[in-house]
């Protein structure tokens, strides 16, 4: 097996269009949208799960990669990584049923592949890093701000699916602090490399837009302090985070 799998080498159906995320976000300028959706309206909804859908296979095929690239990693961790495959598994079928539910179809939009790019860090310290607080903490923020939303226009279909995946992501999170303190217990070196690598996932997301600490409907995607106190995030990581993402769209 190639270790690891280039992006453009993931299995998929042919309904499935690949394109680099900025790519996506200029093509969305030029037709007059904003670079990334804004669920201000049911179509931006849709884009919006439909992308966290994608996000959610990337994720499961990330942690599988996880549990094959580390055969001297502790068995417990390799557990982890087993778990969440299943996890991200269930994920996917949810987010599945919410297209439908709103109408829409898996392939309707762009697949971006930046999840899987950020999924391939040669060291497991610096994977969960990057990816159990990096990449799942962003989307304890995506969640968070989708429920309430669902809370705003009273669908209580996906407020209440999303929460249920919400509790999941939390989980992975504090799954990735407790294998990035393990893994780099004294070896203060590597544990340096894995939260610099965590930072570089954040800064990936700064694209040169804005982002602010702000009420979910005024911002891109706010930042969910309390689901990330939940996750493990200290007041001093939440706060860096907050000034390293002024610069993104994304948020």
């Amino acid at each position: 097996m190639d270790r690891p799998i280039a992006y453009d080498k993931l299995a998929r159906e042919n309904r499935f269009v690949r394109m680099r995320a900025r790519d996506v976000g200029e093509l969305r300028v030029e037709q007059g949208l904003a670079p990334f959706p804004d669920l201000a309206s049911p179509e931006s909804i849709r884009e919006r799960v439909h992308g966290i859908m994608v996000g959610e296979l990337q994720a499961m095929e990330g942690a599988g990669r996880s549990v094959y690239d580390f055969p001297d990693a502790p068995w417990e961790f390799t557990m982890d990584m087993a778990r969440q495959v299943w996890d991200e598994s269930r994920h996917v079928e949810i987010y599945l049923a919410l297209i439908d539910h709103l109408g829409g179809y898996a392939g309707e939009f762009p697949e971006t592949t930046i999840l899987w790019r950020c999924a391939c860090a040669e060291d497991a310290a610096a994977r969960v890093a990057g990816v159990n607080r990096g990449l799942e903490g962003l989307a304890c923020d995506v969640f968070a701000q989708l429920i309430h939303i669902a809370k705003k226009i009273g669908d209580p279909v996906i407020e209440r699916a999303v929460d249920f995946v919400l509790a999941d992501e939390i989980t992975h999170v504090r799954m990735g602090s407790r294998w990035l303190n393990e893994l780099t217990r004294d070896d203060p070196e590597r544990r340096r490399r894995a939260v610099e690598f965590q930072d570089s996932i954040d800064e990936r997301f700064n694209l040169g837009g804005a982002r602010r600490d702000g009420a979910p409907e005024e911002v891109g995607i706010s930042i969910a302090k309390d689901a990330r106190r939940l996750a493990g995030f200290t007041d001093e990581e939440i706060e860096r985070l907050i000034k390293s993402t002024q610069r993104s769209p994304v948020y």
